[in-house]
């Protein structure tokens, strides 16, 4: 209770045997003795007939010569002083909760596991104990949305005192706001700015051009301007975004219209993610110049859905990125888009992934740039693999509607073998011109590999709807690719119709030797005439003297009769082939 209540020498008759006369009312009294005396008070003073009000609202004579022991300041003083005194017994007695007991370190993984930010303030409500445990964990209050306005930035800035900071920015942030990160600049480890435009990220920048020693991520997705006659563009003035992330480690642009990667310089920069949806030219050149300023690249995806312009690049024009080991570029423009892939080298990559997409009609066949040119594909083999290849994979991709996205990727993993798969996917719902015409550029593609006698491993996948029609032109094309090709250690048909793989005579098709044959997923179609071509194919095989090792067929589907014929022909038959009852 206070030390300094000031209250009038009270009379001996209000005074009960055990009170000390000395401390009354205030000092050194308990509880129960101040709820007694200030009773006694109350009787004897304000609820006395002469301290009544009468109904005008008007004190009688005489008020001022009624003694009052308590003032109102001193009541409310110790009123103040008594709800102290509870809260501090309630918060002794919370700490005898187990959830209390537990160790400070144990509290603090509490709030890792809550889902917002929202929840972590409700937390910080729960009691004493946690409000201060949670205020002590100052990475709790590290992420910033900054459209939640000064005051919210303000108390978590203080919250999270010198701990790193993730910043999202959105483009409603008032200038204000934004300057609240001033002083705390070299702070400031992640930015994202989620759906913004280009004079959104110009003005931070500006606003924030200190030191940004921390900065590890930065994340930019820009949407498109609403009004034509007000462009979203940065001043023509206006030098470099961010310039203080001279360590910056990964950045992530997302992009519609140009993406202004001139702006961006980061020498330290680690991995790398672009996506540019645009109806304008992109230029190429502004792509290898940022590539080429950001030596130290390790990761590098990058999507481009525009007109590719590659005329300001002089031909013999490469860059080189010494240690980037994952490389992968999608375009929408075929053709520009290899080409584009032949004026970067990655001597070092393990996984390379090259793609063209679009959207084209099942009734017309396949463009021309849908597979690499001769020229550019040996380009690009010699400037992705000089480390030895393990894989390459060409795969082509069409949907069921009347149109067909398309999307056939060339692909390479290099690894301590001098092996290399190949691998032809092909997923059409329906038996049309673009996906016999796309499975005819595939092989052609795979048949102008510098050194086709090399691939080991050959996958065919989803093609599983073909007429009959069709059925002599894919056999074709895929045993041309078969005469390319040396022995083969496994061959893999998935999800495919079977009657192209599996000709009447297997004897003159001059297939090369096949160590391990994968049916997977053949559905109905081996059955009847289809697998007594498998049968007679394993029989060829075995009267030339290069027989089967293993064949091996994944089907929930009973295939009765068929692994004890296979039986004489082939060294190892899966189990899978036995009859099931």
């Amino acid at each position: 209770m206070a030390d300094d209540v000031r209250v009038s020498t009270p009379s001996p008759t209000l005074i009960t045997p055990f009170m000390d006369t000395k401390t009354y009312p205030g000092k050194g009294l308990s509880i129960s003795q101040l709820v007694f005396a200030l009773n006694e008070e109350l009787k004897r003073t304000v609820y006395s007939p002469s301290c009544v009000l009468d109904h005008r609202g008007h004190r009688p004579q005489g008020h001022a010569d009624i003694p009052c022991r308590f003032t109102l300041d001193e009541v409310l003083e110790l009123n103040r002083d008594a709800l102290a005194a509870l809260a501090t017994i309630r918060e002794w007695i919370n700490s005898f909760v187990p959830i209390n007991r537990a160790p400070m370190e144990v509290l603090f993984l509490i709030s890792t596991y809550l889902p917002s930010k929202k929840h972590r303030f409700r937390a910080t409500f729960v009691c004493r104990h946690w409000r201060r445990t949670f205020l002590q964990n100052a990475t709790l209050w590290s992420h910033l949305r900054l459209s939640k306005g000064e005051a919210y930035v303000e108390a978590l800035l203080k919250r999270a005192k010198g701990s790193p900071l993730t910043i999202l920015a959105s483009d409603v942030d008032p200038v204000g706001t934004v300057m609240l990160l001033q002083p705390h600049t070299e702070q400031i480890a992640d930015i994202e700015f989620p759906n913004n435009r280009w004079t959104d990220i110009q003005r931070f920048s500006e606003i924030n051009s200190g030191p940004l020693p921390l900065l590890h991520t930065l994340s930019i997705r820009v949407v498109r301007g609403i009004d034509s006659d007000d462009p979203d563009l940065m001043t023509s003035s206006s030098h470099s975004l961010f310039t203080g992330a001279v360590g910056l480690k990964e950045f992530r642009l997302h992009s519609w219209g140009s993406p202004f990667l001139s702006h961006f310089i980061f020498p330290n920069l680690t991995s790398f993610e672009l996506s540019v949806e645009s109806e304008e030219q992109f230029r190429g050149s502004q792509l290898l110049d940022f590539l080429e300023a950001s030596p130290m690249l390790q990761v590098a995806y990058m999507k481009i859905v525009a007109i590719l312009s590659l005329g300001d690049i002089p031909r013999e024009r490469v860059v080189v990125l010494q240690h980037v080991e994952s490389f992968c570029l999608t375009a929408s423009d075929g053709g520009p888009g290899y080409k584009l892939a032949t004026h970067i080298s990655c001597p070092s990559v393990k996984n390379t992934l090259l793609t063209h997409m679009g959207w084209v009609s099942r009734d017309t066949v396949a463009p021309p740039e849908t597979f690499p040119t001769s020229d550019s594909l040996n380009a690009i083999i010699r400037q992705y693999t000089i480390s030895p290849i393990e894989e390459v994979r060409i795969e082509t991709t069409t949907g069921a509607d009347f149109y067909h996205f398309l999307a056939c990727s060339l692909t390479f993993r290099s690894a301590d073998t001098t092996v290399i798969k190949l691998r032809f996917e092909l997923s059409g719902y329906e038996d049309a011109p673009i996906t016999r015409s796309v499975f005819t550029r595939a092989c052609r593609a795979i048949m102008d590999l510098p050194l086709p006698a090399n691939v080991k491993h050959l996958h065919v996948r989803n093609l599983h709807t073909i007429k009959t029609g069709s059925i002599t032109q894919i056999a074709h094309d895929f045993v041309g690719i078969l005469r390319s090709l040396g022995s083969l250690e496994e061959l893999t048909i998935y999800n495919c119709d079977m009657r192209p793989w599996f000709p009447h005579n297997p004897e003159i098709v001059g297939y090369p030797p096949i160590r391990v044959l994968t049916l997977s997923d053949p559905g109905r179609t081996l059955r009847g005439d289809v697998a007594e071509r498998l049968v007679g194919l394993a029989k060829a095989r075995h009267r030339l003297g290069l027989p089967f090792e293993r064949v091996t067929v994944r089907s929930d589907l009973p295939l009765v009769g068929v692994g004890e014929r296979l039986k004489p022909w082939v060294g190892v038959v899966d189990r899978s082939l036995y009859d099931r009852s």
